[in-house]
């Protein structure tokens, strides 16, 4: 790798952990490409992507940024899952990989320039996600408009049922 690859290499990871919330820092070491490509769909899936970064590349790249946190998680092999949408559903998308398959390591990871070691990042893998929270909000706020309209509409349902009631006794 030549200086200017070199430089192009940092300024693209650079606008990564820029653009990303949230980054985990993962030793792959023992995957094959089958199980590596299967880990980038379905980090693709949670909109975000998984690079291979070589170390010095990486430090230089964070060096004087929030994502500088990570530094001590940059030895030996490293993946990266940068995640642009949802941080929780990277977290899961990477936290279920590994389940399945034991040789990724999760090492740390940084959310929002919080340092995060791997319990954390399993603690956040278990939280529901953007749309799980929005179905429940959803959910605690159509939950007292229903019950106001089955309150409205019970006194006109018993005036019905009693005009009904005499006019069935006014036929028999």
């Amino acid at each position: 790798m030549n200086r200017a690859q070199k430089t192009q290499a940092i300024e693209e990871l650079s606008e990564r952990f820029g653009r990303s919330p949230i980054a985990v820092v993962t030793d792959y070491r023992g995957l094959n490409v089958a199980q590596i490509t299967e880990l980038r769909r379905k980090i693709r899936d949670a909109e975000g992507e998984y690079l291979i970064a070589k170390n010095t590349l990486t430090r230089i790249a964070i060096a004087d940024t929030e994502s500088a946190a990570i530094n001590e998680w940059l030895s030996g092999p490293i993946g990266v899952a940068y995640g642009y949408g949802d941080a929780v559903a990277i977290a899961k998308a990477v936290d279920e990989f590994a389940k399945d398959n034991e040789a990724l390591e999760i090492k740390g990871g940084v959310l929002d320039g919080e340092a995060l070691d791997a319990g954390q990042l399993k603690q956040l893998a278990k939280m529901p996600g953007k749309d799980e929270l929005r179905a429940q909000l959803l959910a605690l706020l159509m939950t007292p408009a229903t019950q106001l309209v089955r309150v409205l509409s019970a006194p006109a349902q018993q005036v019905v049922q009693v005009l009904t009631a005499r006019s069935q006794q006014e036929e028999g």
